[in-house]
Parts: structure tokens; sequence; C-alpha cells
């Protein structure tokens, strides 16, 4: 039996949900979970400002993360509130003793970066970190057991690295078509709505970027798009349009509608035959 042990620490007993603090016993690294109404409250606890990797995520439409590195830990994740809207929750990982340095935690950022490329979030970071920090190789040995542990620690707070598995067509599971002339599958699984293998996406139209949200919608659509092709879960058939190689999963209809699209949909209404299903549902 491969066991481990936690701990968890709650500094405030009225937010147990929202503010936690978790560490193997036989190990150095701390992590701090926390949401964004927390996180005042996270800059006063003990080793929160050491040198951190971090992670800011959202599950709202669609499972994404954002990953980070801190000289003083807590401290930088704050200028997130005014930079980026997109998180609902966020954890932080430090050591006791301070041990990480620099290119601990831009090594760290990079492993991770790598590793989450490989999974169903969507990265919000814009440098994707392809080249690996020059670090020897007895040193690279220890950030990757630093690496393998704070992997531990998130799967324990539910953040799983496992790829979602590709649904068989064969079997029972029911397979929304896009609307003409879109050529792009989706499938319903625990949930969750599974944009399958062989789909078309698009990068977003260009009238896009002169929207009334300032051009948000293009920024974040063709970033979404960029990095399915830069993560190997896409190729491009010509410059603004590629074709999926692996499913990819999302929280709500409408996103894998518009990253099909190009533009604003209303994801029930783009799948044929889902807004009937969900209607079946009410009833």
């Amino acid at each position: 039996m491969n066991d481990r042990t936690l701990m968890l620490y709650f500094p405030d007993t009225d937010y147990a949900a929202s503010l936690k603090i978790f560490q193997d016993p036989t190990s150095q690294i701390r992590g701090f979970y926390f949401t964004k109404s927390q996180l005042n409250k996270v800059e006063i606890l003990d080793y929160a400002n050491n040198h951190a990797v971090y992670f800011l995520f959202s599950d709202s439409e669609e499972s994404s993360v954002y990953i980070g590195q801190s000289v003083n830990g807590i401290k930088r994740i704050k200028s997130h509130l005014r930079e980026k809207d997109f998180w609902q929750y966020g954890i932080l990982f430090v050591t006791d003793n301070n041990s990480f340095d620099k290119l601990s935690i831009d090594y760290l950022e990079y492993f991770f970066i790598q590793a989450f490329a490989k999974t169903q979030y969507s990265l919000e970071n814009h440098d994707l970190r392809t080249v690996m920090p020059n670090v020897n190789v007895f040193n690279q040995s220890t950030l990757n057991s630093f690496a393998l542990q704070i992997q531990f620690l998130l799967e324990a707070m539910g953040i799983s690295f496992k790829p979602s598995p590709s649904i068989d067509n064969e079997l029972n599971n029911e397979i929304f078509n896009a609307k003409s002339p879109y050529n792009a599958q989706i499938a319903i699984r625990d949930g969750k709505f599974i944009l399958l293998e062989n789909s078309e996406i698009r990068a977003p139209l260009d009238r896009t970027k002169d929207w009334s949200d300032g051009g948000t919608f293009y920024k974040r659509s063709l970033r979404r798009f960029n990095q399915l092709i830069e993560a190997g879960k896409a190729v491009k058939l010509d410059d603004s349009i590629a074709k999926l190689v692996d499913d990819v999963e999302f929280n709500s209809p409408s996103t894998p509608a518009e990253l099909c699209s190009g533009h604003s949909q209303n994801g029930w209404i783009f799948w044929q035959g889902l807004d009937g299903l969900r209607k079946e549902q009410l009833e």
C-alpha cells in the first residue's frame, strides 16, 4: 500500500473551506490554500512570504490555471487582484526553511507549466516557458523530487494531473454535433463537456477585436487556440483553423462552441440536440 499522511491546519475555523495550510510531516514544503476573499489573511501567516511557486485556479466556464513564482511569496499574488480577474482560488507553496532559491522556483514554474499543458486545464500563462532553466543534473534531481512532492499535495487538494480518457464512440455516450457549417462534436461525461478528437477549432474572428469588451474575448480565445496547438493537443490546418488530436474537457458547452466558431455562442443551441436534452431533464 502506497499510503501517506497529510497535516491540515485551519487559521480561521469560520472559513475552514476557504483558508487552510497543509503539509506532509516528512517534508519542509508547506502549502497554503485560499480563496480570493481570504488572500489578505495569508500574508500574516508564518512562512507565507518565503520564495514560492503558486497556482491560481478558475473552475467557472473552463478549468484553467495560472502558474507563477515569487521571491516574496503571497505579496506577489496580491498584484493579480488587479491584473487577473479569472481566478477563484489559489495554492501557494514555500519551504519552512526558505530553501527555495530563485533558480528553484524558476525550475518549478517551468516544470508545472509543462505538466499542466498535458492535462485538461487551460493555461492562463502568456509565456509557456518552453526552454528549461539551466540547472545541473544534481540540482535537477533534487528539484524534480520537490516537484513530485508538490504534485502530490496538489492532488490531495483535488487537482488532477490525469488527462481525461478518450471517449469510445461505440459505447452509449451521446454525441452532439456542432451546427452547420462547423465540424466538431462534444459528449457529456460526469457533468463535463468533452470536445472530441478530430473536432475543428478556430482562431477568433478579427471583428471580435472591436467588441465593447475591449478585445478581452479576442485575446482570451486566441490564447486558448494557440495553447492547444503548442501543447500538442491540436494541429494547424491553416492560419485560422486547427484540428484536435485529443479530447479536451470544459465546464460548460459555450466555451467549446466559441472555440469551434471563433466568436461568442450559446453552447446549448450551438450543439444540436443539447438544448432538447436539457429541457427533458428539467421536466
